[in-house]
């Protein structure tokens, strides 16, 4: 029998900027949601060759089994999605929106279909025709009170796609049953005494109040999943400080915290722990059909969710290819072979082309949007290429020179997600004194990326306790490391571990190492050098292992050892640093009022001699002076 097609359509107009809209109705999972779908179960399988995400659900009394083909959509332009079902009464259903400017306003049309070629199939797809519709019309009247209702002022940074844009302002609008999904019921009892524990804790009263509230009012969606660093900017707050704000939390019950994996390729979670404990050295992506190495620093996100005390909240999947949960992708088309298609799209500067089929991907890097960018697919790679004559600016070209149907997509890949990468906690202060004993299981070396790692040594100590005696020598001692605590934190480190009169401190990047270690040197020019007392620094970045010792996390490797032996180079009152550290654009202009001494040394286990620079502790210094 002929198959017949039953469709609904509806049409809005937004006061909003087109991007904003796109990112909110092109989301495929929300509609779903809104539309009145069962949550679905999501697997991978393989067919033809070809790998098929296949999705399985109850609705009306019937189990449903169905394959999503890859979506297809243009970032503020166009999305559609189809299901094509193998298990039910109709044959495939579909979602589709296109958007258009008109002056300030955004047009939004909208289409859901339903096809069969069953009787049965086609008699219940008329009568759900007026479901579809009034489906429609009540998703995006749910957009409409969010604009309504929402701050439109948090517009996105340079090259952020509208995705997060989108997520900042739905959590500025009122709370919307139909937009934001349902709301699972507070335990008030436990929610206020976790919000007591947190309000005498020291975290910022301000923040404290806000994230109670959020937890109370807020959709179990915004709940499941909560970026520390994303609601930092609805807040209007440091985004440190809301991190500072939620380890307290999750110490005063309120939240949990969790350890998720996303995979390098697609960016999309692909498995998660709860503690550092459980983490492997390798991770799968189903998406991808990809094995690779955990980088803790990379891949290694740290998510937070309500605690199951204060809402029994169950994360629900409705469409797992909504472009929602790829933000980074621009442009997602399948091709035919020999098809050749244009499409007009604001370009940056950096751009990644690949498919999902195994295809060797493609980078470009410029350092200016180009105005014409050329994507070609053969059976094997990926090629790239940019025009700025010829073309309106924003002009992509995509062509398949490929035997088969290819699915191309276009990423930003000069944007990374506002997320906390491990790399960020295991160099912050409030993680390491609440968390000291979340580290990888024992015998498990993880990857954790790029560190700063400082060593410091107290000199002359061992004259000092024959002076003074050791009840007062043990007293400076103890001031020593509090001095030096203090300008950890100040710049953003974490001090890992104390050893005898030495510490050990990791930091996210090299310029803030250097600034603690600099602020130390000069703070022991003062008091304690009249005692006889000095300290020495060395700090070194680059990649490190993130282990457990003594149940505690600790690090080792080459950078570590480097930045120890660094150390051990340096005199009372210098920090020494590689000649490469030093040309850091942020540690060369902190170096602009000290005086640097560049030398020559062997570390013990490196092979090569190193070209080191010492710097010392503040002090006037005439302009020939300096560098020498």
């Amino acid at each position: 029998m002929t198959e017949a097609v039953y469709e609904a359509k509806a049409e809005r107009t937004f006061q909003a900027p087109r991007a904003l809209v796109w990112a909110l109705v092109a989301d495929t999972n929300r509609y779903d949601r809104a539309y009145g779908l069962k949550p679905a179960t999501y697997s991978w399988k393989v067919r033809d060759g070809r790998r098929e995400r296949v999705g399985t659900a109850s609705e009306m009394g019937f189990s449903l089994a169905w394959v999503e083909p890859p979506y297809q959509w243009v970032e503020g332009q166009s999305v559609h999605g189809q299901r094509i079902f193998h298990q039910g009464p109709i044959d495939r259903a579909g979602f589709a929106v296109e958007l258009v400017d008109a002056g300030d306003a955004t047009i939004v049309r909208a289409r859901a279909y339903m096809a069969s070629s069953r009787s049965f199939g086609r008699l219940l797809s008329a009568t759900l025709r007026g479901r579809q519709r009034r489906g429609l019309e009540r998703f995006l009247d749910a957009v409409g009170r969010v604009l309504e209702g929402a701050r439109l002022d948090l517009e996105p940074k340079t090259d952020e796609p509208p995705v997060p844009w989108a997520r900042r302002v739905l959590r500025t609008a009122h709370y919307d049953e139909v937009a934001a999904g349902i709301r699972t019921p507070v335990v008030a009892e436990e929610l206020s005494m976790g919000a007591e524990r947190l309000r005498s804790s020291d975290a910022d009263a301000r923040l404290s109040s806000l994230l109670v509230t959020f937890l109370r009012d807020r959709a179990d969606e915004d709940v499941a999943q909560i970026r520390p660093f994303e609601l930092a900017q609805v807040w209007d707050a440091d985004r440190y400080e809301a991190l500072r704000t939620f380890l307290h939390a999750t110490t005063a019950g309120l939240l949990d915290l969790r350890w998720q994996i996303n995979c390098p390729v697609c960016k999309v979670a692909s498995g998660g722990v709860g503690s550092l404990t459980d983490l492997g050295v390798k991770s799968h992506c189903d998406a991808c059909n990809l094995d690779y190495d955990v980088d803790l620093a990379s891949h290694v996100e740290a998510v937070f969710h309500c605690n199951r005390a204060v809402r029994s909240v169950e994360p629900a999947i409705y469409c797992a290819s909504s472009p929602a949960f790829l933000p980074h992708v621009m442009l997602q088309k399948t091709l035919a072979p020999g098809e050749e298609m244009t499409v007009e799209l604001p370009l940056p500067a950096h751009l990644h082309a690949r498919t999902l089929h195994g295809h060797a991907p493609s980078n470009l890097a410029r350092d200016h949007a180009p105005k014409c960018v050329s994507v070609i697919v053969d059976d094997q790679a990926v090629r790239t290429s940019t025009d700025d004559a010829g073309q309106s600016p924003g002009t992509v070209v995509l062509r398949s020179e490929a035997h088969t149907d290819v699915t191309l997509l276009v990423e930003r890949a000069g944007w990374s997600a506002d997320v906390v990468l491990g790399s960020v906690m295991l160099s912050f202060p409030q993680f390491m004194d609440l968390f000291a004993t979340e580290a990888p299981a024992t015998g498990v070396d993880l990857r954790v990326g790029h560190l700063a790692v400082l060593f410091t040594d107290l000199t002359d100590s061992t004259a000092m306790y024959e002076r003074v005696g050791d009840a007062r020598a043990f007293a400076l001692v103890h001031e020593h490391f509090r001095v030096l605590a203090s300008s950890i934190a100040a710049h953003g480190g974490a001090l890992v571990k104390t050893m005898g009169d030495a510490v050990m401190a990791t930091f996210p990047d090299a310029p803030r190492a250097v600034a603690a270690a600099l602020e130390m040197v000069d703070r022991y020019k003062l008091p304690e050098g009249e005692k006889g007392l000095g300290v020495k620094v060395g700090v070194h970045a680059g990649p490190c292992l993130a282990v457990r010792a003594n149940d505690r996390l600790d690090y080792f490797g080459t950078t570590v050892n480097i930045a120890a032996r660094l150390q051990g180079q340096a005199r009372a009152g210098q920090v020494v640093i590689t000649a490469r550290m030093a040309d850091h654009p942020g540690v060369r202009s902190q170096l602009d009022t000290r005086v640097s001494k560049p030398f020559e040394a062997g570390l013990k286990g490196v092979a090569e001699l190193q070209q080191l620079v010492a710097v010392e502790a503040v002090r006037s210094v005439p302009p020939a002076e300096r560098g020498t």
